[in-house]
Order: structure tokens, then sequence, then C-alpha cells
């Protein structure tokens, strides 16, 4: 993705990214700019799932796993990530992604 990205910023070409991806590149892009976001179809939200029935000594690490992702810490981390490096975060937590609840 990042490719194509630099490469439409040097031929004039629109090119449709991520917000990671373009939050992570847009310093070096001389000639692009957003045109359009913040759609419910434009949105790529993510769910953490475990498969019910797994009978495993490490049966319970998934259900862990998405509880520590799912609350406090975990979501802390996702909102935060990235802005130390970047200046702003590239991930956004599950507050966000419930405004695009369908």
């Amino acid at each position: 993705m990042l490719a194509t990205l630099k490469k439409a910023d040097t031929t004039g070409a629109y090119f449709m990214t991520d917000s990671s991806t373009w939050v992570a590149a847009k310093k070096e892009l001389k000639n692009q700019s957003i045109l359009f976001r913040g759609d419910i179809f434009l949105v790529n939200t993510y769910n953490a799932l475990k498969q019910n029935g797994l009978d495993t000594p490490q049966k319970n690490i998934s259900a862990k796993f998405i509880d520590f992702v799912a609350k406090g810490e975990g979501q802390n981390i996702i909102r935060s990530f990235g802005k130390e490096l970047y200046g702003e975060a590239i991930y956004n937590d599950a507050a966000y992604a419930k405004k695009y609840d369908r």
C-alpha cells in the first residue's frame, strides 16, 4: 500500500488508502492530501473472536487476550499507538468504532 501511495504522490495520481498508512507516511508525501474520510463504508473495524469448544491446555489464553484488548490497558495501547512516533495515533479504540455500528 505504501509503495503505491508514494507512486501516486510522485505522479499526481489519486489513491485510496487506510488511515494508518496515511498517518505513518504523510510527512513523506508532498503532493497528497485527504479528500474524503469518515463515511461508514470506509471504516474498517476489527473483532477478536474465540473458538468455542476448544479443548487444549491453552484454551483460556484467547479469552484472556480478548479481555485484555477489549478493556482498560489494551484499549489505551490501541488508542495511543503511534502518537509518539507520528504525532497522532494510527488506530482508534472501541469507543470510536461504536459510532459506526450498523
